[in-house]
């Protein structure tokens, strides 16, 4: 499913079809919470990534490409062949220790893609990095969530529940739709980190916008 195609389910299920309700606009801004908050509750095995990045003697940093959202591990060979790992550390722990050039042992981020080294390399290296994929949120009406269209459901479930929750609806509707998307989302969490050991995530309503913000 499509973000148009999510949208349009999550209008027939809360049955708010018309944009003077709640235009798409509105609409898609619940369905990428309820896609974030999906995307934040497991280490799901799809956003793993893995690149390498070349540093070239005598610099002390790398930036990592656009598709990581994190690093979770540098490594490099030595001048032996042996891998060694990077150990994480921050900024202002580099910035206490003296200027030097060497085999890198500690790595610290600087920024979203900019990651410092210490010591200095006094080679050329080729680092391997283990991270997370970067999620987008789905902004035109032909993005799709990175997960397996079998589970996209759950999305426009989140949304129709979040959205009958912030109307006061008291068909049960909102409560109906909470539980199908947790049935989604135990489903889910099968399927990708072959598990029993699954839980629930809540579905309360959150503070209702209008056009201006206010």
């Amino acid at each position: 499913m499509n973000l148009s195609a999510i949208r349009d389910r999550a209008r027939a299920l809360s049955g708010i079809r018309l944009q003077t309700l709640r235009s798409d606009e509105q609409i898609d801004a619940v369905i990428n919470e309820a896609y974030f908050e999906v995307i934040s509750l497991a280490q799901w095995p799809f956003l793993r990534a893995s690149a390498q990045v070349n540093v070239t003697s005598g610099t002390d940093s790398f930036t990592t490409p656009a598709a990581f959202s994190e690093v979770i591990s540098a490594t490099y060979s030595d001048e032996v062949g042996n891998t060694v790992r990077l150990m994480p550390t921050t900024v202002d722990e580099i910035d206490r220790l003296d200027d030097e050039d060497g085999e890198p042992a500690y790595y610290a981020r600087v920024d979203d893609s900019e990651f410092l080294l210490w010591p200095t390399p006094n080679r050329n290296l080729t680092i391997s990095l283990r991270g997370k994929q970067a999620v987008q949120s789905l902004s035109a009406d032909s993005d799709s969530p990175v997960f397996d269209e079998q589970f996209h459901p759950i999305l426009a479930y989140r949304t129709a529940s979040r959205l009958l929750a912030e109307e006061s609806d008291e068909s049960g509707r909102a409560e109906l739709y909470q539980g199908e998307a947790n049935s989604f989302f135990l489903r889910m969490q099968q399927f990708y980190m072959r598990t029993s050991d699954v839980g629930m995530f809540v579905m309360g309503g959150r503070r209702r916008k209008t056009i201006d913000g206010r």
